[in-house]
Parts: C-alpha cells; sequence; structure tokens
C-alpha cells in the first residue's frame, strides 16, 4: 500500500469513528485491545498486534506489511448499591446506580515501509471515561447525580527498528473531550475541550526475553466553552431566582502521565508469560475549579466570588498485570489473566460521582486465526470492586457520603485484525 492511500485510508476511518459517542465506566479504561484485554492487559512487552499502537508503539516495528484492527469492548454495569450508615444523617437509607451497558470502540493501523527501518501507525480510541446516574432523591443528590466524560483520543505514531531486537517509537496524543457533565440538583453543568500530549516507547526483543518501556505525558483540556444551568434545590436555599438561570462557567481536566513497564518470557514455542507494572500520576486530579462569568446564577452558588473549588486530592497508582499465553492449536492462542488496581482515591474525598474503589480484573480470551490474513479476538473481564465502607466523609455537603458501596463490572470485547 502506498503512503497516500494509507494515509487516506486512515483518515477515513478516523473520521468515521470520531461520530461515535465512546462511553466508558471509570475514569480511565485500560482495555483498548481484545488480545491485550484476554491477557489482562500485560502486553507492554508483547505488542505484536495493531494495537501496539497504543500499548507500546515501538512494537508495530515487528510487524510486516499494512495491519488494521477494527473492534471494542461493551461494559456491562450492573446496579451499584448504597446505604448509609449511622454517620450519615440521612440513615437509614438505601439507593442504587441506574445500571449501564456502554460501548468503547478502538481502531488502529500500522504500515511498515519496504527496505525502510520506518513504521507509520495510529491509533483511535478512548482511553478514558466516566458515566455514573444517581437518582435526584439519593442522599448526596446535591452534590452528586449525573457524571459523564465522552473522549476521543487521536494517537500517530512512528517507530523505527534500530536491529532485529530493538526498536524506539514517538508519536502525539490529539485529546478531544466531547462532553463532560458534572449535574446535581443545585446546578447542571457541561462543557466540552481539547489538548495536546505526546508519547516514547521502546521494545526490545531476542527469542525468549522481551522488555517494554511506554511513557506518555499528560494531557490538559481547558474547557472554555461550559455552561450551568440553575436546578431545583437552589430553591430550598434561598435562592429561587436563580432556578433555571444559565451562566457561563469554565474549568480544567487534566489526564494524568503515565509509565507502563512490561516484561515478557517465552518458555518455547506454544508459552508466553507476560507481567506489566503501570504507574498512574493520577496527582494530576487534584482539583476541580470553576470560574463563573458574573450572573445570578454564580452569586447564588458561589457567595459572589465567581469561583469554586472542588478538592480531589487523589494519589499516583500501580497496578500489577500478567498474563498467559498457550497456543492451544496453529490457529487457536488461548489467553488469562489478573490484575490488582488499587484505587487512587483518599477516603477524605471520595465521592459517588467517581465510586472508585481496589479492584481485583480477572480475564479470558480467546484469538482464532481464520486465515493468514484474518485474525479474531475474543476477551472477557471480571471486574471485582471490592466493597467500600465510607466513614471518611465530613462537612455539610459531603456526610451525607457515608455509607456501604458494593457491585462489580463485566467487560466482553471483539475485535478483527486484517494484514495486507
Amino acid at each position: 500500500m502506498s503512503l497516500r492511500r494509507f494515509t487516506l485510508f486512515a483518515a477515513s476511518a478516523l473520521i468515521g469513528l470520531m461520530s461515535v459517542q465512546a462511553q466508558a465506566s471509570g475514569f480511565q479504561i485500560a482495555e483498548m485491545g481484545t488480545k491485550a484485554m484476554g491477557l489482562s492487559n500485560a502486553f507492554t512487552a508483547i505488542a505484536d498486534d495493531p494495537s501496539a499502537q497504543w500499548y507500546n508503539p515501538a512494537g508495530s516495528s515487528f510487524q510486516s506489511g499494512t495491519q488494521i484492527m477494527a473492534g471494542g469492548d461493551i461494559v456491562i454495569v450492573p446496579n451499584l448499591d448504597f446505604s448509609t450508615n449511622t454517620l450519615n444523617p440521612a440513615h437509614p437509607a438505601r439507593t442504587s446506580m441506574k445500571s449501564k451497558v456502554l460501548g468503547v470502540p478502538h481502531f488502529y493501523v500500522s504500515h511498515s515501509f519496504a527496505d525502510s527501518p520506518m513504521t507509520l501507525g495510529i491509533g483511535v480510541n478512548s482511553p478514558f471515561g466516566l458515566e455514573s446516574d444517581w437518582p435526584a432523591n439519593s442522599p448526596f443528590a446535591t452534590s452528586n447525580t449525573f457524571s459523564q466524560i465522552k473522549m476521543v483520543n487521536v494517537n500517530p505514531n512512528l517507530s523505527w527498528r534500530i536491529s532485529d531486537h530493538l526498536a524506539i517509537a514517538a508519536g502525539f496524543d490529539y485529546v478531544r473531550l466531547l462532553k463532560v457533565r458534572l449535574n446535581n440538583t443545585l446546578q447542571l453543568l457541561e462543557g466540552s475541550g481539547d489538548g495536546w500530549g505526546g508519547n516514547v516507547a521502546l521494545l526490545y526483543r531476542n527469542k525468549q526475553f522481551r522488555f517494554g518501556l511506554s511513557y506518555r505525558t499528560r494531557v490538559r483540556v481547558d474547557i472554555n466553552d461550559g455552561t450551568a444551568i440553575g436546578g431545583p434545590a437552589l430553591a430550598r436555599v434561598g435562592a429561587p431566582g436563580a432556578v433555571g438561570a444559565t451562566g457561563a462557567v469554565s474549568t480544567r481536566v487534566v489526564l494524568p502521565d503515565q509509565v507502563n513497564v512490561g516484561l515478557a518470557y517465552r518458555p518455547n514455542d506454544d508459552w508466553i508469560l507476560s507481567l506489566d507494572i503501570d504507574w498512574v500520576n493520577w496527582k494530576t486530579f487534584d482539583n476541580l475549579d470553576f470560574r463563573y462569568a458574573p450572573s445570578v446564577l454564580a452569586t447564588a452558588l458561589t457567595g459572589g466570588t465567581n469561583f469554586r473549588t472542588l478538592p480531589e486530592n487523589w494519589s499516583s497508582g500501580v497496578a500489577v498485570r500478567g498474563g498467559v499465553q498457550w497456543q492451544y492449536a496453529p490457529n487457536i492462542s488461548l489467553r488469562g489473566g489478573y490484575t490488582f488496581d488499587p484505587t487512587p482515591v483518599d477516603d477524605h474525598f471520595f465521592s459517588p460521582g467517581i465510586p472508585d474503589r481496589d479492584r481485583h480484573l480477572f480475564t479470558a480470551g480467546v484469538g482464532y486465526d481464520v486465515n493468514q490474513s484474518l485474525t479474531l479476538d475474543m476477551a472477557y473481564m471480571f471486574v471485582y470492586f471490592v466493597n467500600k465502607s465510607q466513614t471518611a466523609s465530613t462537612g455539610r455537603l459531603n456526610v451525607v457520603r457515608n455509607g456501604s458501596y458494593s457491585g462489580n463490572v463485566h467487560i466482553v470485547a471483539g475485535s478483527l485484525v486484517y494484514r495486507f
């Protein structure tokens, strides 16, 4: 395929996928490739299909010709249940988050140039997202009802094969937050914005051992076109004139930088074992600062300062991932994996808008080579969230968050890889 045809094809596919409004449960979505998900995303040192554009773009240097991957995840979120404890003034009370079935697509293309050490690739995916939907009569409705982040990430990469065993890569990320919604019964807030980041990667491999390293920068997204509408609870706090009033608001979301380190070992032609250590700098999610244009609504929400800060104070986190693949038959690969991913959320700043807890992730997957050109991958993940007993919330608006949170998530993924 010529460079011109490759560029036109990638651009057409990109435009098509950007019309899909990706959604996801949780702020970070690590499951950006089906084969990788079957290995519980311990894929940094393997990176041997087109999803290497996300996991480790240096891996595309060891893939020949042109390769295309299209697929996605189906995230099944049953009801998340909340029940108050004696530290909650609303006790006894129970409520449940609305159940969701969400789609998270991904698309990747790579092209190796003949008689050249260069490989060009592009990935389009949605590695961060959020959707939580609590009833308007929940105990914490004045601070959290509906939270949502819809985004698309466009990531072109160029990799360079230095030798038969070593490759490096670099690229940039264009992030578009299509919609950010942070609603409660005091206000309905909505906005969008975009930002830029970059990434570098390295992969070393020989017959038995592989080592991968990938770094992605943080991405600052300024939301300068936000709007807020006064909610019904403003009448109950003495500001009836602000109910339904509209005002302009701006804020900023900083997506974290991250480092992925991977090791893989191949004892023979049938087995491969992989281990990843993934560090995510969630310290970037320290505050949500809102600046309101002067208005009746701004006065009601901020007391006339036109500025409001919601502290988050998350900490950086390290996830440990392990995966195994067995070549069951010449055209069938079986996979499994496990991850422990601790929550970065400090108990004092826990919010039902992002009800994150420590997670244990169990995965299984299968790859089927239909022929030399076409591969079908399928995977399943069970996300077991450790039940949380929240007792550290304080303050008039936050104490109503104290209670027990429980519920788990299922993810099913599928993708097709075509080579030519």
